[in-house]
This record gives C-alpha cells, structure tokens and sequence, in this order.
C-alpha cells in the first residue's frame, strides 16, 4: 500500500511539473518494493508479477492526472 501512495505522488509531481522521460523513476521503486515483498512477506512470482504491473498503471495513471493539472499555454 505504501509502494501505491508513493508511485501516485510521484506520479502526480513528475506530471504536473516533469516530462514524460522521467517515468523511469518509476523503475526502481517498483523494484525496491517488489524486494521488499519476497523478502519481508515471502511473495510467489505471480504475486510479484500483479502487484508490479499495478504499481506501474497506478503511476503512470497519477502521471496522466498530473499532465492534465498543468496550466494550458497562455495562461499565468
């Protein structure tokens, strides 16, 4: 859960204020949290292969909620 928040806030910076380029970030957190899965709690691969992919569509959708918080060109 904790893995999710996090992919969501930085979702949401790195599209209000990023460029698409930088959904790299996403990599190592994924990671770092999938690790801490089969260490910790003993996770199979499959566990491991679903809650990876929700990590990912969950920042990447904050990401897409983030570009559209981005003012329109024109406006201050």
């Amino acid at each position: 859960m904790k893995g999710m928040l996090l992919n969501t806030l930085v979702g949401l910076v790195l599209g209000r204020f990023g460029a698409v380029w930088m959904l790299a970030v996403f990599v190592p957190i994924v990671c770092a949290e999938l690790a801490y899965g089969y260490a910790v709690y003993n996770f199979g691969f499959g566990t491991g292969v679903r809650r990876g992919v929700m990590l990912l569509v969950c920042g990447e959708l904050a990401f897409l909620i983030g570009m559209l918080m981005r003012p329109l060109p024109g406006e201050t």
